[in-house]
C-alpha cells in the first residue's frame, strides 16, 4: 500500500528540486518548444502556447488562462491521478534524473571556497564573444541565452551547496 503521509521535506523536494520544465518535457511528454529564447509548453487547460516557466519559483504559468502549475499539479492534471499517486510518479521520476556532478575535473579544484574554482565554472558556460553585436534582435537573443545559462548555473550551485551541507 502506498504511503498516505509525506514529510514536508519530501514534498518540498518533489515540488522544487525537480525542474518543472523537465517534468513537462520528459516525464509527461507535454508538447513544448523554445520560442523567442523562452521555454513554452502547451497548456493542459486551455491548449495554448502562451506559457512560460519561472526557474526561480519552479512554476509553469499559462498567461491565457492565468494558471500557475507546480510539478505535482501538472502530474495530477495530465495523468488524471490523485495526489498520492502523483507523488509516487514524481518519486519514481526523480530517481531517473542523473545526479549532478561537479563540472570541474578533480585536478582543477583548488579548494571548496576558491575563487578560481568559481571562475572555472563560469568559463565553462560562457558563450563565445561575437565579432559584433549586430541587430537589436541578435543582442536580445544573446542576452536571453546568457540568462538561461545563468539560471542553469544557479541551479547547479544550489544543488552543490545542498549536497555539501
Amino acid at each position: 500500500m502506498t504511503a498516505r503521509r509525506f514529510s514536508s521535506r519530501k514534498l518540498y523536494s518533489l515540488r522544487n528540486d525537480i525542474p518543472v520544465d523537465m517534468v513537462i518535457e520528459n516525464a509527461l511528454g507535454i508538447p513544448c518548444r523554445i520560442a523567442d529564447g523562452c521555454f513554452r509548453f502547451l497548456c493542459p487547460t486551455c491548449n495554448e502556447f502562451n506559457t512560460a516557466v519561472n526557474p526561480e519559483t519552479n512554476l509553469a504559468r499559462c498567461f491565457r488562462c492565468q494558471k500557475n502549475f507546480n510539478t505535482i499539479d501538472l502530474v495530477m492534471l495530465i495523468t488524471g491521478s490523485d495526489f498520492v499517486k502523483s507523488i509516487g510518479f514524481l518519486k519514481d521520476y526523480q530517481k531517473t534524473i542523473p545526479k549532478q556532478t561537479h563540472p570541474l575535473k578533480p585536478d582543477t579544484k583548488v579548494g571548496d571556497n576558491s575563487m578560481e574554482h568559481i571562475g572555472n565554472v563560469l568559463k565553462s558556460i560562457a558563450l563565445p564573444k561575437p565579432a559584433s553585436c549586430g541587430s537589436g534582435k541578435d543582442l536580445y537573443n544573446r542576452v536571453l541565452a546568457l540568462e538561461q545559462k545563468l539560471e542553469s548555473l544557479t541551479r547547479q550551485i544550489e544543488k552543490i551547496a545542498k549536497s555539501s551541507s
